[in-house]
């Protein structure tokens, strides 16, 4: 029996296209190093063009949908290369014959994909799927690689059943599904839908590998939320992700091995601990990130 818990305390509401709202950040101090690069040398945008062309583009997804991580431009993270696993599946991706594949499920602007591109991978071995089409086509806007990127994106509900299911093209085709900032937006039972999806899309067999990162907690359970349709979200803790593994395997008929590595954190960016206008926090003492490998034994 799990938990279920209110969210941190905040009079404001995700989905709320406003930009007074403490996930919001109306200025861009600085461009990490890695988005910099990536940016300059990848995308070719002059230095001094760089912050105002995150900050438009940021502002016109912001409109599509008002996600934190687009508020906060956690999507210059590229957070991709700070997972542990990175180097070694960045190796295998830029060495395998025939191509090792990776999906980033959940993918937003595909920043981590173009991360890929320019650290050696393949581009057409790289897929992306994200339900909201919008974020996609920023994407191309962001980078300035339309025509030129050789990645293929899908606007997918993984939720989808037959017809409607986009997904279908790529079942048992992927070799590497990363998945950041996604799982944590489901409850529990949905959650275990996405990772029996994520089973039927990975090929059969060993060495199918999951991995990424999202909101964790020391208080594992559902957290309901007011905005969205209602609802709740599923915040894990190590054990409870581990569990949840355990139940997908099951109902599949697979075997996982699970690794998870919670960091706790002062804030979710720049340091800030994330004190809304009204003096009360939208995370809480309990709130940690949440990094994890699975992979098909």
């Amino acid at each position: 029996m799990s938990e279920t818990y209110e969210a941190a305390s905040t009079t404001h509401q995700v989905g709320d296209r406003s930009k007074d709202v403490p996930w919001y950040s109306a200025e861009l101090e600085a461009v990490g190093p890695a988005a910099r690069e990536l940016l300059e040398e990848y995308s070719k945008i002059p230095p001094e063009e760089v912050v105002p062309h995150v900050l438009a583009i940021r502002d016109r997804a912001w409109q599509i949908w008002p996600y934190p991580c687009i508020g906060q431009f956690r999507f210059l993270d590229l957070s991709i290369s700070l997972q542990p696993a990175y180097p070694r599946i960045l190796a295998r991706l830029r060495s395998t014959t025939p191509p090792t594949t990776l999906l980033d499920l959940g993918c937003c602007f595909g920043q981590d994909i173009r991360k890929l591109v320019h650290d050696g991978a393949p581009a057409a071995a790289l897929y992306g799927a994200e339900l909201r089409a919008g974020f996609l086509d920023m994407g191309y806007e962001l980078f300035r690689d339309r025509g030129a990127l050789a990645a293929t994106f899908v606007q997918a509900d993984v939720f989808a059943e037959g017809d409607a299911d986009a997904l279908r093209a790529l079942d048992g085709a992927v070799d590497v599904v990363y998945t950041a900032s996604f799982l944590h937006l489901f409850g529990w039972a949905e959650q275990v839908r996405v990772g029996k999806r994520i089973v039927r899309l990975l090929k059969g067999g060993k060495g199918g590998v999951v991995f990424g990162r999202q909101v964790g907690t020391l208080r594992p359970g559902e957290y309901r939320r007011t905005a969205e349709g209602g609802g709740s979200r599923y915040r894990h803790d190590g054990e409870s992700f581990k569990r949840m593994w355990e139940q997908i395997g099951r109902e599949t008929g697979t075997e996982w091995r699970v690794e998870v590595q919670m960091d706790e954190v002062t804030g979710w960016r720049n340091g800030s601990d994330q004190i809304d206008k009204d003096g009360k926090k939208w995370s809480d003492e309990h709130t940690r990130r949440l990094r994890f490998e699975v992979e098909r034994i």
